[in-house]
């Protein structure tokens, strides 16, 4: 068996397993329905580098949002502030105030 022989098994087995790995990742995720886990599986076996990439880092970017945040501002204070606004000048049903009579 010559070297390149040798190298291309090898580097066939490392892609294999890495789809082995990912596609158990897949179906373990309860993020996706059913038809989501065969399309993404399929991705991952018919482009084996590429989609075994793509998907894996698409799982790892959504199994933990606090670690892989991307937005501008990571800090706990800072997400998802909501700021209470005054509606009763807009005449919205069941707001004390002052109301518009146009």
């Amino acid at each position: 068996m010559s070297a390149l022989s040798v190298i291309s098994l090898v580097a066939i087995g490392v892609i294999a397993l890495a789809n082995i790995y990912v596609s158990v990742l897949v179906m373990k995720c309860p993020m996706f329905s059913s038809f989501q886990k065969i399309a993404q599986c399929l991705i991952v076996w018919l482009a084996p580098l590429f989609g075994t990439v793509g998907i894996w880092a698409f799982l790892r970017s959504q199994y933990n949002w606090n670690k892989y945040d991307t937005r501008a501002f990571p800090e706990h204070s800072e997400k998802m502030v909501l700021v209470e606004l005054d509606k009763s000048e807009h005449g919205a049903p069941g707001i004390e105030g002052e109301t518009h009579d146009d």
